[in-house]
């Protein structure tokens, strides 16, 4: 299974998982604005994070049909956290109804964790249900401490790998979930979600070394170079190979492609 040919297939997905929780309110139009269901371009990115949880289900032997709602639900929180993005850039709707758009769809993500099809185990759903709101709180603290870097204008060294970190969460939780529904043993599952978390941080340096520092208040710090994503790179590698997961690379081939040779 490989979850670039699905792609019309995931949005497909993803569309339905968001309008079921169509109503009267305000909310709905703002929702369908923000993952681009209302002919905005927010929704054509590609669903990354979606992806990544099918990638990790196909290397673990598992199906794409049970893994389905469960890409939804990790997609919908990162889209969530897209929305508090906007909310700085001046989007429509205004400030409070920004904000309370975003939650709505963090919301949303659990909801479509717990309800997912009957003949997943309990056990199973309380484990995913945590390590997406592990995750959400992880950014939640990434968020926080880039805030303080644009207040202050600078960033220290190991408050910049705590965003970093922040911000891996999401990619780690993904992984993690996609073993988890592929029925992964325990280490397994969680070796998944180191290998995100190391792919994502390398992931995160090399935007940020790569973006326009003019969008961005306050300067890198020094360790923040494509040698330091290369080590991640490398180091999630080496994970790969210790723990026996991620043998065809599918996984890592999703970050940091300009920081590998071409094959």
């Amino acid at each position: 299974m490989s979850s670039a040919v699905k792609a019309d297939n995931l949005e497909a997905a993803l569309e339905a998982a968001i309008r079921r929780f169509d109503g009267t309110s305000p909310v709905t139009q703002q929702v369908h604005h923000h993952l681009g269901f209302a002919g905005a371009t927010m929704g054509a990115l590609g669903r990354p994070h979606m992806q990544l949880v099918l990638e990790v289900v196909a290397e673990e032997g598992g199906r794409f049909e049970d893994a389905l709602d469960v890409a939804c639900a990790v997609e919908i929180l990162h889209d969530s956290t897209l929305v508090h993005d906007a909310v700085e850039a001046g989007v429509p709707f205004g400030l409070a109804h920004g904000i309370n758009a975003g939650d709505a769809l963090c919301a949303m993500a659990y909801l479509q964790l717990l309800e997912g099809p009957a003949r997943r185990a309990p056990e199973q759903t309380v484990l995913m249900t945590r390590a997406l709101q592990e995750a959400n709180f992880a950014l939640c603290a990434g968020q926080a401490q880039e805030i303080a870097f644009e207040r202050a204008g600078a960033a220290e060294a190991d408050a910049y790998l705590a965003l970093i970190g922040g911000k891996a969460a999401l990619v780690a939780a993904a992984c993690e979930l996609g073993a988890l529904v592929a029925g992964a043993t325990p280490e397994r599952t969680r070796a998944y979600a180191r290998l995100g978390r190391t792919c994502g941080m390398a992931f995160q340096i090399e935007d940020h070394v790569q973006s326009d520092p003019r969008t961005r208040p306050w300067p890198l710090p020094g360790l923040a170079s494509l040698e330091t994503a290369r080590a991640y790179l490398a180091e999630a590698d080496a994970l790969a190979a210790s723990a026996g997961i991620d043998r065809s690379g599918r996984v890592r081939a999703f970050f940091a492609r300009s920081l590998r040779p071409a094959a």
